[in-house]
């Protein structure tokens, strides 16, 4: 669960950060957004391992013990279609990637529980 909150606050970070490297595509600084792009997608794609993998070998740590599985899985399968809206977006360098990265950050909070909780 760490794992996934620190992952989720990182694509939130790079999310949030992507249109000011964005506006200076073109310019000399171009790299850095070619640089942006694949943190985000190699963010994203972390998160679906990572996501996956807690599926594959115990769901129920995810959510709680008592939580039925396909609520589980549906929950996961929504998470899933959401990093694939966001690697989408980095690559098409959208402007809406930020919304979408704070929509996906509170999508994890509601499902597994504050960002950080773990650590308090």
């Amino acid at each position: 669960m760490d794992t996934i909150a620190q992952l989720a606050h990182d694509l939130e970070w790079l999310g949030r950060e992507a249109p000011l490297y964005s506006r200076g595509a073109g310019l000399p600084g171009a790299a850095l957004t070619i640089d942006r792009q694949r943190d985000i997608l190699r963010t994203a794609e972390k998160l679906e391992r990572q996501l996956k993998n807690a599926i594959r070998y115990n769901p129920n740590p995810l959510v709680g013990v008592d939580y039925p599985l396909d609520s589980i899985l549906e929950s996961i399968a929504d998470l899933l279609a959401v990093i694939e809206d966001i690697k989408v977006s980095a690559l098409a360098a959208d402007r809406n990637l930020p919304a979408k990265v704070k929509q996906f950050c509170a999508m994890i909070q509601n499902t597994f529980g504050p960002m950080g909780a773990e650590a308090a």
